[in-house]
């Protein structure tokens, strides 16, 4: 079985994104932050799913995908947290009809309600939501709801704490992943996401968050920013600044995905990050979503970069399942 981590629904209905506007028009003349809804149709549903990621997993022979909103869309920094909590169980409601549909291909991961400075009540009272009513598997964890201004605490400060210990509690990881970059000067996905995958990494390191959540597992993705590239520095990092090594301070708890789009960099994933801290993800119709000149496929069909890697069998099945039950333990009451 090949179970893809990482999804987001990019090809919503486009009454869901006009509802979205809708609702930011009115929050920002100061009305209603949860406007009606419009009745979308499973028919609508089916429409923005088949031609599109239905189709593409099949193609690919990938048997399930966890699947979120549109990571780019979730843009907490748009609107107050009364506008982010309508917002996010918006998206996780459309999600859970997705999995409804089609169950034996998609699995829940939720958005949560985040704000610049608010508490994270919402956001643990929306997690609970999804996992013990939705049946949703994890979550999306955003580092900075800012937008890139980043002036939320780091990682591993006690302002997360609360967040984490439900995390533990439910047994569920989170993805952290940012949203739409608030600076022109910053691309979103090719700068800001990579860029915030690495700072995530380090706010970790400089923490001692495993140390107080030992069963808490995070997954940093896009191969992990720049984490592995540099794996020299982030080494050396931890023992100038008196942490203990990687292996024991981070790498019990902290995942990549394989959202990496040239061979030659999943090679280096491969090479550096022990296989058992690697789940398999594709982000497809995600970030890139071209045909590789160079190879004649599709930048984001990461399959086959795993398929192509000198693993062994065992190895590559513990990055296309195996890890994944273990980081999604929850799986196992829905595949």
């Amino acid at each position: 079985m090949i179970i893809d981590c990482h999804g987001h629904f990019t090809t919503a209905p486009d009454l869901h994104v006009l509802w979205r506007e809708t609702q930011k028009a009115a929050s920002a003349r100061g009305g209603d932050t949860d406007p009606p809804y419009p009745q979308i149709s499973d028919d609508l549903i089916r429409e923005a799913i088949e031609p599109n990621q239905l189709r593409l997993i099949q193609e690919r022979g990938i048997d399930l995908t966890l699947f979120s909103p549109r990571a780019s869309a979730m843009a907490p920094h748009v609107g107050d947290l009364a506008v982010n909590i309508a917002w996010s169980r918006r998206c996780n409601d459309l999600i859970r009809r997705v999995v409804a549909l089609y169950p034996a291909h998609f699995a829940g991961i939720c958005q949560l309600p985040q704000s610049t400075g608010a508490s994270l009540d919402a956001a643990i009272t929306e997690l609970d939501r999804c996992v013990n009513e939705l049946g949703f598997v994890g979550c999306n964890l955003n580092p900075d709801p800012s937008g890139g201004r980043y002036d939320s605490p780091p990682l591993h400060d006690r302002y997360w704490y609360p967040l984490y210990e439900k995390m533990v509690d439910l047994d569920v990881p989170a993805m952290i992943h940012v949203s739409g970059s608030c600076n022109p000067g910053v691309h979103a996905t090719g700068a800001y996401y990579l860029s915030a995958d690495t700072i995530a990494f380090m706010q970790l390191l400089q923490g001692d968050v495993f140390r107080d959540f030992p069963a808490l597992r995070l997954i940093i993705p896009h191969g992990g920013g720049a984490v592995p590239y540099h794996w020299g520095r982030f080494r050396g990092l931890a023992d100038m600044l008196n942490r203990p090594p990687l292996a024991q301070h981070l790498m019990r708890n902290v995942y990549f995905d394989t959202c990496v789009y040239h061979q030659e960099g999943v090679d280096l994933l491969l090479a550096v990050i022990d296989t058992s801290n690697i789940l398999f993800g594709s982000e497809m119709i995600g970030a890139v979503r071209g045909i590789d000149p160079t190879t004649g496929r599709y930048f984001d069909d990461t399959r086959h970069y795993i398929e192509q890697s000198r693993l062994s069998d065992a190895a590559k099945q513990d990055i296309f399942e195996g890890n994944a039950r273990r980081v999604f333990p929850r799986l196992r009451l829905v595949s």
